[in-house]
């Protein structure tokens, strides 16, 4: 019964559906992650270290999965010894990506589901619509909607519904600065970088001391790089590869005007590179 419930706890009034805060930002001065607008910042989500888990690996899994959230009521599980009631600012994926603010940007009723394993099903469907629409017909259509973009040997999981968080809290981490690898050779670019994400949803390429260049995504799909200094753009394409640590790592081919290439890998951790660099770094037959 994911549903409007009104339960009170630590002398507020939280509504589960639409947590109403008691308390104002919570984003530090020095915080590198962006401050969300405060309509975001006083919601809260109930958070269990087991969360019941509602997936499904095919879409004959979908009926189950929706009986199982139909069947979830906020109130008993606020009063598992493992609940807690928490800032969204705790649980930086939901304010830091797309998909996350996207469901937190959807009253009253909403649901996010993520490919699962997320390492490699980098798919993530948010669904809302008004108070009449069950919380549980939205998390089908968006298992089902998963499960089609997801593809073979991935299944898709809710991570939460409502304001209910349906995966452990250290699931819906978010890199601020993930690693990059370019490979760039006639700049003379071979090495690693870190990749920063900015407000407006540029990525900015930093080496040690300044920023290197900068990565757009375009409404058709592409993606653009300009590097500091120079008047060329490359454009090109991103392969999503999975999730790592909350961010999309991916693979990124791109090439300006004159032919030159700039291969580009951004969110994989350093024993992925290690082992995969040469092989991802060569300018694909397809591309």
């Amino acid at each position: 019964m994911i549903a409007l419930k009104v339960v009170p706890t630590l002398g507020c009034a939280v509504i589960l559906i639409t947590l109403a805060g008691c308390v104002g930002p919570t984003v530090s001065a020095g915080s590198e992650r962006a401050r969300i607008s405060q309509s975001l910042d006083v919601q809260r989500m109930l958070v269990m270290d087991q969360p019941p888990r509602v997936a499904a690996s095919t879409s004959d899994d979908i009926p189950v999965a929706r009986r199982i959230l139909g069947n979830l009521d906020p109130t008993e599980m606020q009063r598992r010894i493992d609940s807690r009631i928490l800032s969204v600012n705790a649980l930086p994926w939901l304010t830091s990506s797309a998909p996350g603010r996207e469901f937190l940007t959807t009253p009253p009723q909403r649901v996010v589901v993520r490919g699962d394993p997320p390492e490699r099903c980098p798919v993530a469907i948010s669904r809302g619509a008004a108070s009449s629409t069950p919380v549980p017909d939205l998390a089908a259509d968006a298992l089902k909607a998963c499960l089609a973009a997801a593809g073979s040997g991935c299944g898709c999981r809710v991570v939460a519904a409502g304001s209910v968080l349906l995966v452990p809290q250290e699931d819906v981490a978010y890199a601020t600065g993930v690693s990059a690898r370019i490979r760039a050779r006639s700049l003379g670019l071979d090495g690693l970088l870190v990749a920063e994400e900015t407000e407006d949803g540029r990525t900015l390429l930093r080496d040690l001391t300044t920023v290197v260049g900068q990565l757009s995504r375009q409404p058709d799909g592409t993606v653009e790089l300009q590097f500091t200094g120079s008047g060329d753009t490359y454009v090109g394409e991103a392969r999503a590869v999975g999730y790592r640590r909350g961010r999309l790592a991916e693979r990124i081919y791109l090439e300006n005007g004159h032919g030159e290439r700039v291969s580009l890998l951004i969110g994989f951790g350093p024993d992925e590179v290690a082992a995969s660099a040469g092989a991802w770094l060569a300018w694909p037959p397809d591309a």
